[in-house]
């Protein structure tokens, strides 16, 4: 689904007296939809109860309007990768033929030329990884999309300040849909050694490759994501229990509240203020927010999937809608409250658009929610 190429066409889009136009607004004035453990896709008898996220593989998530993916690679020795989540479960593999990162070329190969979508891989939470295994998956991942990475480095482009179709656009002026990896964009998780040294070089990555600060700074051009997982097994506030909702509502509207390293795996270095910076209407500059809509039942029993599938996606859509929540007692508006990037759940098409006098007709929520974030207020899906 090109939907991004249609909002890059849309006479609505382009029209944005606050954000400007959709191809030139800033990534961090840009919504995307995302899945949480995006690989974690196959089924496993035993371990599914714990780890099993989606139940398409990415190749089909992107076809379905997907751009964000959570992508947790485990080495597995003589250059081969899969994804996992836990000690017992392994998703789908990321190298080999039937791989994802083969799943994501084919997608891209198989878009026209006048298309304008934009991918982004968070590539995060390594497991048995040595300098060596790093060295070989930014190869293969280079190799496998040269020619469709964001063609600049992160020393020439600050990401999330850039334009849309300036990322598109390469020195030759060719515009075409790109791929943009984030290694190691995850806070949660300790810093790679092999990152921090590969830094200290000019130019460490390849172009299309960028790292998150400030667990990671670079002489210029630091982005910031912030993603603040919710870690809870209801909706709402339950007795005692925080619920999701307003954890994620809290982590929205309060984000100063709340610290770089939410964990503490890793220490925010000197002279950057421990915790994140204020709010801002159209979104804070070099920053992205992502909307963590995920439950973790594992505490009290069930699945990923169940839970997703039962309790927080039926409850995304009011998230936004819900008039008393925003400004001006309105339904969300991407143009005056503060902004949500990307929109991140576990089976993403559980719930669908269901208007069927609507261009999002049939769409998975959160695609169809991402859509009406670029265009403005989201309010009731019936009526959009």
């Amino acid at each position: 689904m090109p939907w991004m190429t249609q909002l890059f066409n849309s006479e609505q889009a382009n029209g944005d007296d606050v954000r400007g136009p959709f191809p030139k607004r800033p990534l961090h004035r840009i919504a995307l939809p995302g899945t949480h453990d995006s690989g974690c896709y196959v089924d496993k008898p035993i371990s599914n109860s714990l780890s099993k996220t989606q139940k398409q593989d990415v190749n089909s998530q992107l076809k379905g309007g997907v751009r964000y993916f959570d992508i947790r690679p485990k080495y597995l020795g003589d250059q081969q990768f899969t994804t996992y989540h836990g000690s017992l479960y392994y998703g789908g593999m990321l190298t080999g033929d039937q791989g994802i990162l083969r799943q994501i070329r084919d997608f891209f190969e198989e878009l026209d030329e006048e298309e304008r979508e934009l991918v982004i891989l968070n590539i995060s939470h390594f497991s048995d990884f040595s300098d060596q295994a790093h060295q070989q998956l930014i190869t293969k991942i280079a190799e496998e999309f040269k020619g469709f990475l964001v063609p600049f480095t992160q020393s020439e482009i600050n990401l999330f300040d850039t334009p849309y179709q300036a990322l598109l656009t390469d020195s030759d002026e060719n515009i075409a849909s790109r791929l943009v990896v984030l290694y190691d964009g995850a806070l949660d998780t300790p810093q790679e050694s092999y990152i921090t040294k590969r830094l200290l070089t000019k130019d460490a990555f390849p172009p299309g490759f960028f790292v998150v600060a400030p667990k990671y700074i670079c002489p210029v051009n630091n982005i910031f994501l912030f993603d603040q997982y919710a870690n809870k097994i209801y909706v709402e506030d339950w007795g005692t229990f925080k619920g999701m909702l307003p954890d994620q509502y809290d982590k929205l509207t309060h984000r100063s509240n709340y610290n770089y390293a939410p964990n503490s795996n890793w220490i925010v270095p000197s002279g950057y203020d421990p915790h994140w910076t204020d709010n801002a209407p159209l979104g804070v500059d070099s920053t992205m927010h992502l909307l963590s809509w995920t439950l973790t039942p594992q505490s009290i029993g069930g699945d990923p999937i169940t839970y997703a599938d039962d309790y927080a996606n039926p409850a995304l859509a009011s998230f936004f809608s819900k008039g008393s929540r925003w400004a001006n007692e309105q339904s969300y508006d991407s143009t005056k409250d503060p902004q949500i990037n990307i929109v991140y759940v576990d089976d993403y098409r559980s719930e669908v658009h269901n208007n069927d006098n609507s261009p999002s007709y049939d769409l998975a929520m959160p695609v169809a929610i991402a859509i009406q974030l670029n265009l403005g207020m989201v309010g009731d899906p019936s009526a959009w």
